[in-house]
């Protein structure tokens, strides 16, 4: 499954006018990073304003008009907001990142591929430090634990049983999210990495799959003059459509530092 990634591309870098294509190491080999078999990094000069970054089977990466920083989450686990320091053209460079690793190779593997990438790519230097900073406790809204009516339990998995499906949108200032077998830390992971600002920890303690319809307003939308929403905030469709209610705290932030980054230049 896969989710979009909206963001406003800006021109390139006359710099980043290149594109490389590396084989790669071995993933997993003795005394070595995981790595692609083969990579390609090109710049995007299209103005698009969309962009996407699906996954392959065997560990690959397929990246569209994508900001490095949104590879960068990736590879790390953070959110685009938790990322910090850097030159500007991490904001406004795009790229076109094609990568694909060697069969047999697991999934799980993905995030430290594309950690070699980076290093080797775009020379990137960063480390993980916690910061306390506000962030959102997913929690139960109601005392006596009712969910909502679109927070449906799945049905029990069969040994066929097709994947979960996922679907995300911000258009015309409404936001979706729609998605079967989904679990609440999913939904904790696609709120703070597409709807909001703020880390957002699930607190629950619901367990197992669900069947999610969530439709909000997003906040900063503003609709006609004289026409009500079509669908409440977020805060209250939360409440209403799943049962569930966001918490303000504070607490330990995962923050990725960039200590260096340079473009991508070729072989």
């Amino acid at each position: 499954m896969a989710a979009g990634v909206f963001a406003k591309p800006a021109g390139l870098l006359a710099v980043l006018a290149c594109s490389v294509v590396l084989s790669a190491r071995q993933p997993g080999q003795a005394g070595d990073q995981p790595s692609f078999e083969v990579v390609s990094v090109k710049p995007n000069n299209s103005g698009s304003a969309s962009s996407a970054l699906p996954f392959y089977p065997n560990g690959g990466f397929n990246a569209t008009n994508v900001s490095l920083k949104s590879v960068m989450a990736i590879a790390y686990d953070v959110r685009v907001f938790q990322i910090e320091g850097g030159p500007d053209w991490l904001n406004s460079a795009r790229f076109d990142i094609t990568a694909r690793g060697r069969e047999g190779t697991p999934d799980g593997l993905r995030p430290a591929m594309l950690r070699t990438l980076l290093a080797e790519r775009f020379k990137l230097v960063a480390h993980v430090e916690d910061r306390e900073q506000p962030l959102y406790a997913l929690i139960v809204a109601n005392a006596d634990g009712r969910r909502g009516p679109n927070l449906v339990p799945s049905a029990p998995r069969e040994p066929d049983s097709k994947p979960g499906t996922l679907l995300t949108s911000v258009r015309n200032g409404i936001g979706r999210i729609e998605g079967t077998r989904m679990t609440i830390d999913t939904l904790a992971s696609i709120l703070a990495g597409q709807v909001l600002t703020r880390r957002v920890v699930n607190r629950t303690a619901l367990t197992g799959e669900f069947d999610i319809n969530l439709q909000f307003t997003v906040d900063a939308a503003s609709p006609a003059a004289g026409q009500e929403p079509q669908f409440p905030s977020l805060v209250t469709a939360l409440q209403e459509q799943l049962g569930l209610k966001l918490q303000s705290e504070r607490g330990p932030v995962p923050v990725l530092v960039i200590d260096d980054v340079h473009p991508p230049t070729p072989n």
